[in-house]
């Protein structure tokens, strides 16, 4: 199964996602947390109502990211894919999905950055 997420950076340990169901809404934010906080293998989460972005810390030896993606799914806090969006990394033994996502985080990261330069050097 494929989640779909506007934003999706993933590092070793590390998940920040975009759970736009959040954004503004201190108790969303609140019951997200307190949901997942006792999945096995999660370190730390917080969830920022003021962004939406959903910060969580993992032992990779404990759970994997796409188990954190399919719960997030599975409590409604994430969609299936969709015709936008980045599609979470389905499990792969060579790891392939992971390399990819991770791809497309740093090219959007730098695509925003530019983008931000030149709008500042236009004003």
């Amino acid at each position: 199964m494929k989640v779909s997420t506007d934003y999706l950076h993933a590092l070793e340990g590390r998940i920040r996602i975009k759970v736009p169901e959040i954004k503004g809404s201190p108790a969303k934010a609140d019951e997200l947390e307190k949901q997942v906080q006792w999945h096995s293998g999660i370190h730390f989460i917080k969830a920022n109502p003021t962004t939406g972005n959903v910060l969580i810390y993992y032992d990779s030896q404990q759970t994997a990211q796409t188990n954190i993606l399919q719960t997030l799914y599975e409590l409604g806090y994430l969609r299936q894919t969709a015709a936008r969006g980045l599609a979470a990394p389905e499990p792969s033994a060579d790891g392939n999905s992971l390399v990819n996502v991770v791809l497309n985080s740093v090219a959007q990261s730098m695509m925003e950055m530019a983008l931000t330069r030149l709008v500042t050097a236009l004003i």
